[in-house]
């Protein structure tokens, strides 16, 4: 496992454009896998208008109409509500929807000053170097119980994505604005209710894959522990991993996990939850995949995030020998184009979110192990391979594959036939077997393994159970129209039959059982399936 490198840190304190993060591309040439030393970081970009300065000096102009106006209960009241509603997964209020619901409840007068200051702060934020940002409300921890106050404190959220400290505000009995003693920090807004000026991420997900993670605690949990996989969509299929960690080609590629160990990298106290993307870049340049996290707490982006997420066949010829893994928070802006050095990859043209920070990026090749962990500087990810050709992960194939059966007897899984386990004791902790009623051999029953992507197999070894040996039973594929029968067996005694025959290329294999032993015909069962190429 590669040692851990200490995250990248940004030249400056402020955000700088997004080329000026991304390091210095590492051409290689040819197929051999190469020993390279950390590239150095890329020359700046030329300077463009900072759009984080220019929105804290907005902020600061809506100090003191929004804690003046905040000084009313019913106000205070609604401001709280809206946050709670969390419109975009985090506990923050557009400042355009606080105006609007409480001008419609009547619990402000629309002409008062302060109110007329507030609405004309927010109106300025529509033209940012181009672009309309959304002022909002952030209460930290609003959703883990933080004590509410009566005298509103407030904060900037500073330019400074990294800062851990910052001034709050109140107001003090005169109406003017009063700074706080000591400065806000993490701990502070843990316990007591803090409202942060901000504006709010505007993420464009694009053709990005949306993917919700599970959180697994630790590395050594994540990697032992297939039942911590989410179900739907693209994430979370349940795949089992080639336990050789070896690759096959045409094999399915998942990343299967991801942190962030230092999320303060990325932002203090004062930007909110953490939006990770990343982008899988394919040797000559292709996107494969581009997939968005939402929003995670900084808190548990340190534990492991497990999403399971589906990535493409690796095909060597199509897509190479090496990936390579662009990892990102997203922080919204203008949509810009720009041209990164990715390593070992090269250069590469990205859609991109002026205000989006770069998380650095690593290459990962056909060769190396799945077991291996990557290490980009800021993320730290792991990956997954099932199926595909070749003789790596399980030599038996049926391993990898999902059993079903045309009938199953209570307590007899079709999982029997392929869980590893060649017992041929009697029982459905051991076997497979047809359900009662559905007999052989006027009615013949199945019990099949599909590989999920086709296999090339030669031989099949068939174990059944003690004292019920099948008798009579057909090994079948499936040729993209039926199956097709390639071995068959006759006045079988034996509790392991092995079957030879002409290479078959296919995704499925099943047993058809044509009777069950002699003195119960009308049962067959399977105890192990095994499928192999040689």
């Amino acid at each position: 496992m590669p040692s851990r490198r200490n995250p990248v840190r940004r030249a400056s304190r402020l955000r700088l454009p997004i080329a000026a993060l991304v390091s210095a591309a590492l051409l290689v040439t040819g197929t051999a896998q190469p020993a390279y030393a950390e590239p150095a970081d890329a020359a700046p970009a030329a300077a463009i208008p900072n759009d984080d300065v220019v929105i804290e000096s907005r902020l600061r102009n809506l100090l003191h109409p929004m804690l003046t106006v905040a000084q009313d209960t019913q106000v205070r009241a609604l401001v709280r509500n809206a946050v709670s509603r969390q419109f975009d997964g985090d506990t923050n209020a557009l400042l355009s929807t606080v105006v609007s619901e409480a001008e419609e409840s009547f619990i402000v007068d629309p002409n008062a000053p302060e109110w007329v200051a507030l609405k004309n702060g927010i109106a300025q934020f529509q033209n940012i170097n181009g672009y309309a940002y959304e002022p909002q409300i952030y209460i930290p921890n609003q959703d883990e119980g933080v004590i509410p106050q009566d005298n509103v404190v407030m904060a900037v959220a500073p330019a400074d994505e990294q800062a851990i400290s910052t001034t709050g505000y109140t107001l003090d009995p005169n109406g003017q604005i009063r700074e706080l003693d000591t400065p806000v920090t993490e701990a502070y807004a843990e316990t007591y209710e803090l409202w942060v000026l901000s504006v709010n991420e505007q993420i464009d997900t694009g053709g990005d894959t949306v993917v919700t993670t599970t959180q697994v605690a630790d590395a050594e949990q994540a990697a032992g522990s297939d039942d911590a996989r989410k179900e739907g969509g693209d994430a979370g299929v349940m795949a089992v991993c080639n336990p050789t960690g070896l690759r096959n080609n045409r094999g399915h590629e998942y990343l299967r996990q991801f942190r962030v160990p230092d999320p303060g990298s990325f932002g203090g106290l004062f930007e909110g939850k953490l939006e990770m993307k990343v982008i899988v870049i394919g040797s000559g340049g292709a996107i494969i995949r581009s997939a968005y996290f939402g929003k995670i707490k900084k808190k548990h982006l340190r534990n492991w995030q497990y999403p399971d997420l589906f990535l493409t066949s690796w095909d060597r010829a199509q897509l190479g020998d090496v990936w390579g893994y662009l990892w990102y928070e997203a922080d919204g802006g203008s949509t810009i184009s720009v041209t990164l050095n990715i390593k070992v990859i090269g250069s590469v043209t990205v859609s991109w979110q002026k205000r989006d920070d770069s998380a650095g990026d690593a290459p990962v090749w056909f060769t190396e192990s799945t077991y291996q962990q990557y290490d980009t500087g800021s993320v730290e990810f792991t990956v997954c391979s099932t199926g595909g050709d070749g003789g790596t992960g399980y030599d038996n194939f049926a391993r990898t594959g999902i059993a079903s059966a045309s009938s199953t007897y209570p307590g007899y899984s079709p999982a029997r036939v392929n869980d590893g386990s060649t017992n041929t004791g009697l029982g459905g902790e051991h076997s497979w077997a047809n359900d009662w009623g559905t007999y052989p051999p006027n009615n013949p029953e199945w019990v099949q393994v599909d590989f999920g992507v086709d296999k090339t197999f030669r031989r099949v070894v068939v174990y059944t159970s003690q004292g019920y040996p099948i008798r009579d039973f057909d090994v079948q594929v499936w040729n993209g129209v039926t199956f097709v029968t390639v071995a068959s067996v006759t006045n079988n005694t034996s509790l392991s039959v092995t079957l030879t025959f002409s290479a078959r290329t296919a995704r499925l294999v099943r047993i058809l059982g044509r009777s069950g032993p002699t003195h119960q015909p009308g049962y067959v069962r399977v105890n192990e399936l095994e499928v192999y190429a040689v």
